[in-house]
């Protein structure tokens, strides 16, 4: 499915896209990108529920933050996605009193930005933030206002306000750590939704698109199976799916699979095959294995060397 795809089935359920221009902090449309239907359908339910929050969970690369980031691109509709890691605190969402050129005052934080102006606000890397800044969001996740004590002023959140929020398996096996687990009370508050990888039938067009740059059609499909069933095999390692072998300390997510097949038609186009010379492995090094400890990267380049032969 395509953006204009979305759109049309939004429609069909009484939701309707923005005309362009009308909002701001609309996300810009990736046009490469492919939308999987039944997590459309996901964010549609969601959307016609009433439900204020929504949790994405899954492992690193599944499509967690892109699909969020494309629905409201698709309907243009406005998405504030403030970065967040480990220091961050509630009063970086919702807002804090700072020295400017005035002197002292309130500035907004994007949660207050996004509640006054019925903006969706995202969240990402959820629960690598500190356990305040998450409970901080239980009265948002209700879409219930928030006091703000400095000025006395009330955050009401208005229509059309929604909280996404993406985490990581809190597993260390995966190789996440410095997850904080949610209480209970934040959890309940939540629509949650649980991702898994795409089927590969969602992206061998995405990687046949870079591979056709240097190889005829046929040739670009059967490459692009084989670099499906390398990324296949990398995941369900990195799962621990893995027959008893060793886990994997990273993974092979749609993005790194696309850079990797378009490194390797670049490869191809500049260098050649042949002579020593393996466009595919000169890509998969650069899109994911260079950056790879090294047992991984061992471990990564035997399965090539098994599956390309």
């Amino acid at each position: 499915m395509n953006h204009e795809d979305v759109r049309n089935l939004c429609a069909q359920q009484g939701i309707v896209a923005l005309p362009e221009g009308a909002a701001p902090y609309v996300p810009q449309e990736n046009p490469g990108y492919v939308f999987r239907k039944e997590l459309v359908s996901e964010m549609i339910v969601f959307w016609l529920s009433g439900e204020k929050a929504m949790k994405l969970t899954g492992p690193a690369g599944c499509g967690k933050t892109s699909l969020v980031e494309q629905f409201h691109a698709a309907l243009r509709y406005p998405l504030l996605m403030p970065n967040t890691n480990s220091r961050t605190e509630a009063d970086d969402l919702i807002g804090k009193v700072t020295a400017g050129a005035a002197g002292w005052g309130y500035v907004p934080g994007p949660l207050h930005i996004a509640a006054e102006n019925a903006c969706s606000i995202f969240i990402d890397e959820y629960n690598v933030m500190s356990a305040g800044a998450i409970t901080s969001l239980n009265r948002a996740a209700e879409g219930n206002s928030i006091d703000i004590p400095e000025t006395g002023e009330r955050i009401i959140f208005q229509p059309g306000f929604r909280l996404f929020a993406a985490a990581n398996p809190n597993d260390k096996a995966l190789g996440f750590f410095g997850r904080n687990p949610e209480d209970a009370s934040n959890r309940e508050r939540f629509w949650t939704v649980e991702f898994g990888y795409p089927d590969a039938s969602d992206e061998q067009p995405l990687i046949e698109k870079e591979l056709q740059a240097v190889f005829d059609d046929d040739t670009a499909a059967t490459f692009a199976a084989s670099m499906l069933e390398v990324a296949g095999r990398v995941r369900r390692q990195y799962m621990g799916e893995n027959d008893g072998a060793d886990a994997l300390e990273v993974t092979m997510s749609t993005r790194t699979l696309v850079r990797w097949a378009k490194a390797t038609a670049t490869f191809a186009s500049v260098i050649g095959q042949g002579a020593g010379k393996n466009p595919f492995r000169m890509g998969l090094e650069r899109a994911l294995t260079n950056a790879s400890p090294r047992e991984s990267r061992e471990a990564i380049h035997e399965i090539l060397a098994d599956v390309m032969k």
